[in-house]
């Protein structure tokens, strides 16, 4: 080989190292303006909410945020004997429809509160609802919305909704988007958004619509959980980011024990026998929850939290939800981390994980 054709070789390399570099820093500015979207106040959100509030749903019936209560209950106090309440009120009894049901349903309506066109239909994404229950309930919806003349009540609270909006916008800047590609190992096909929930309070729920393309549109909607003394929501950065960094990592998570379903099988059911939680349908749900809540506790030791935060955060999960073997999980993650010439992915990292499960749960 003479100098030139090594000249040439030398230069190649460079060149592709340069055409990576740019690759990537492309794909990271890629991310970060499609992954993450403003936070926005949907107006489907809040009608459900409000509905599920006059009929009585306690995770919607909350008063945290006075100054907005106020106006719900001034407003809609006459509408509470109407059909779609009633109606609200007999499937919350007999189908159980609470927490983050109503929220499935709002996320598959579109804009005219139509049920969305080419998507995976709410009833088999959330089996507390019957496609007879929805059939009915989504005529009444639109009913009650012209009945109770919705968009004007939207509209005189822009005032409220701009300034929760403002309050929460630096929560949502301070995501790191990405560590999810990095830590993970895969670019998620999902889009993430997050909305702000003003009739929700105490609580947070992560929904998801399946295109029949295959492509999905996954939600965090974000509660309010404190207040200032004027009544106004506070987005502190405890526990907003931890819960939004959590539901970020619903797209990078999910599946994932679906596709190694046979090796946790045994480990899974196990669990589901002791974890008593009426959020978690199936043991599937709580492995994937349960790593989902151990990769924010890494998250957060990536970043800097505190000692104290970190520990918080875990404890919350251990005995707020029964994860008893959420620090297990995490060191787990941690071995994963520091393995990655091994483990390019956590795809990769599962069975490791399904033979750590089974040493936790033989005893149970």
């Amino acid at each position: 080989m003479n100098v030139k054709q090594k000249k040439v070789i030398v230069m190649n390399k460079i060149l592709v190292s340069i055409l990576v570099a740019l690759y990537f820093q492309a794909c990271v500015s890629a991310h970060e303006k499609v992954l993450l979207d403003e936070p926005t106040i949907d107006k489907r959100v809040e009608l459900l909410s409000i509905v599920f509030r006059l009929a009585g749903s306690p995770e919607y019936s909350l008063n945290e945020f006075k100054p907005y209560v106020n106006r719900i209950d001034q407003y809609f106090d006459k509408y509470k004997t109407h059909e779609l309440i009633q109606f609200t009120k007999s499937i919350i009894s007999e189908y159980e429809i609470a927490y983050d049901g109503p929220m499935w349903l709002a996320t598959h309506l579109d804009d005219n509160l139509k049920l969305l066109a080419d998507v995976k239909d709410v009833w088999q994404q959330d089996p507390r609802w019957t496609k007879e229950s929805v059939e009915k309930y989504v005529p009444l919806l639109q009913e009650f919305y012209k009945d109770t003349k919705f968009d004007i009540f939207f509209k005189d609270n822009t005032d409220l909704y701009n300034e929760a909006i403002k309050r929460f916008a630096s929560i949502g800047e301070q995501i790191d988007l990405n560590w999810g590609y990095s830590f993970f190992g895969k670019e998620p096909a999902e889009l993430f958004f997050y909305k702000i929930g003003l009739g929700i309070s105490g609580n947070c729920f992560g929904t998801n619509v399946d295109f029949t393309d295959g492509s999905r549109k996954v939600y965090a909607i974000m509660g309010v959980w404190t207040v200032d003394n004027t009544g106004f929501p506070v987005f502190s950065v405890i526990p907003n980011l931890p819960v939004l960094i959590h539901e970020y990592s619903h797209p990078f998570v999910d599946k994932l024990t679906e596709k190694n379903k046979a090796a946790f099988r045994d480990s899974g059911e196990k669990i589901f026998s002791v974890v008593n939680s009426e959020a978690y349908t199936s043991w599937e749900v709580i492995l994937d929850e349960a790593l989902i809540n151990a990769a924010v506790a890494k998250y957060m030791k990536d970043h800097a939290f505190g000692q104290s935060e970190i520990e918080s955060w875990i404890r919350w999960i251990k005995t707020g939800f029964g994860f008893f073997w959420i620090e297990n999980l995490v060191d787990e993650l941690e071995k994963y981390d520091k393995q990655r010439d091994q483990y390019p992915t956590l795809e990769s990292f599962m069975p490791r994980l399904a033979e750590a499960y089974s040493i936790w749960t033989e005893n149970i």
